[in-house]
């Protein structure tokens, strides 16, 4: 079974809205916190900014992940392709976070904190979002062997 890039799209976009709400609220707490004071200003820039950068790196990770057939089943997948998956995914994410973070705020301390903390609840978020999408049978075609 391979997907189609209908259905990647639509997943990048699901991701992302999912993704972005996260990164904006991490951003806001963390740079909230240090300064106190409130501004969304930086957390909505980062968050904004995610949303072009993240949408491409998606879409490419998710047809990068369409080549293999690791843990790939006929009309399924395994729950192990779900978490190498979103190990793959967070480690180019948390490093597009990181870059996108400390160029808009220019401060290396807030740059990491967000990306250290999105490791924990994006891995948590994309791991569900996974076995979500592997529940919908749109956009899957099966490969003739």
């Amino acid at each position: 079974m391979i997907v189609s890039k209908k259905r990647s799209f639509t997943k990048s976009i699901s991701w992302r809205f999912l993704g972005s709400l996260d990164t904006f609220f991490l951003s806001l707490i963390i740079i909230n916190y240090s300064t106190q004071n409130y501004s969304f200003n930086l957390a909505f820039y980062i968050a904004g900014l995610e949303i072009i950068t993240k949408t491409f790196l998606y879409y490419f990770h998710e047809r990068v992940w369409n080549k293999f057939n690791i843990g790939r089943l006929e009309e399924s997948v395994r729950r192990s392709r779900s978490l190498f998956k979103a190990i793959s995914w967070r480690i180019t994410a948390s490093f597009d976070t990181f870059l996108i973070s400390f160029f808009i705020t220019g401060r290396f301390d807030w740059a990491t904190s967000i990306a250290i903390f999105e490791i924990i609840t994006k891995s948590i978020i994309y791991y569900f979002h996974e076995r979500v999408w592997n529940r919908v049978k749109w956009g899957r075609i099966k490969q003739n062997d």
